[in-house]
């Protein structure tokens, strides 16, 4: 994490700033708010663009249904204390009826351990699929992801086993601010020797979405998994990021930092992503 002090105390900076954007970013043309004409009842704000305010970590694991698709180009480095990973690849999410979002999630990784050989190609594939309770503000789904092994594990890319992971998801979108939480129980494929045995794991994981503007989002995000590798340590973070969107409202950037919380996470993790939404 000593690398990137510079680059999380510059999240931190952008993230005060947005949070101080004026409040006249938000604020409705002068007059009562919601006035319509007389005798008509106040006009309810819309909370549907909430869906496309997503979080990183856990954009599988939430309780948000795109409200139509979603496409990104996502890098990903981990600096680990035995090496460092680099991840690009997209993150597709759409919806499938109301209420059900289905999407994959793969990409190009290159492994540079400290010692040993380096290790590049195609990653694993995920593969899920949501189902969201009908409610009101707040909302409930559950869901499934299967991870098929296209990864290489000879060059230290995957375990060549298939992994299987079963959610439920909570999300309120309130006038303010959004709130998520989400469980989950993950079954993971037992490699091969000389690979190390893994164990089945609980994840859990919350966070806070904050609309700074129409266009910008302030996203504060816990994550926790017990140890998927046998004699390792858990995984927990705190990641912080920031989404904007373009002045069209189709697409725009997303970037994070993840700081740890347990010994088996990175010693810090930078995100940034180009998305479209249609």
């Amino acid at each position: 994490m000593r690398d990137h002090h510079s680059v999380i105390v510059a999240l931190l900076f952008l993230l005060l700033q947005a949070a101080a954007v004026p409040a006249r970013c938000q604020a409705p043309p002068p007059g009562p708010p919601d006035a319509g004409p007389p005798g008509t009842p106040p006009v309810k704000k819309s909370l549907g663009d909430r869906n496309d305010r997503r979080l990183f970590q856990r954009f599988v694991e939430d309780a948000a249904v795109s409200s139509g698709g979603w496409a990104e180009m996502q890098y990903r480095y981990d600096n680990l204390p035995g090496g460092k990973d680099h991840f690009i690849g997209p993150l597709v999410a759409f919806k499938v009826v109301k209420d059900v979002e289905a999407g994959l999630r793969f990409g190009w990784l290159d492994v540079r351990p400290d010692t040993g050989p380096n290790g590049s190609g195609l990653s694993d594939l995920d593969l899920y699929a949501k189902y969201r309770f009908p409610g009101g503000a707040a909302r409930t789904a559950v869901g499934a992801l299967v991870k098929i092994p296209t990864a290489d594990e000879t060059k230290g890319l995957g375990t060549g086993k298939r992994d299987a992971e079963l959610f439920a998801a909570w999300r309120a979108d309130l006038e303010a601010v959004s709130i998520t939480a989400n469980a989950g129980f993950r079954f993971n494929g037992d490699p091969d020797a000389p690979l190390p045995h893994t164990n089945d794991t609980l994840l859990f994981g919350g966070g806070v979405l904050l609309p700074a503007s129409p266009r910008l989002t302030i996203v504060i995000e816990g994550s926790y998994e017990t140890n998927r590798i046998e004699g390792a340590a858990d995984d927990g973070r705190l990641t912080l990021g920031v989404q904007s969107r373009g002045r069209r409202g189709r697409g725009g950037l997303r970037g994070a930092v993840a700081i740890p919380l347990k010994d088996g996470a990175p010693d810090s993790e930078l995100i940034a992503g180009a998305f479209l939404t249609y």
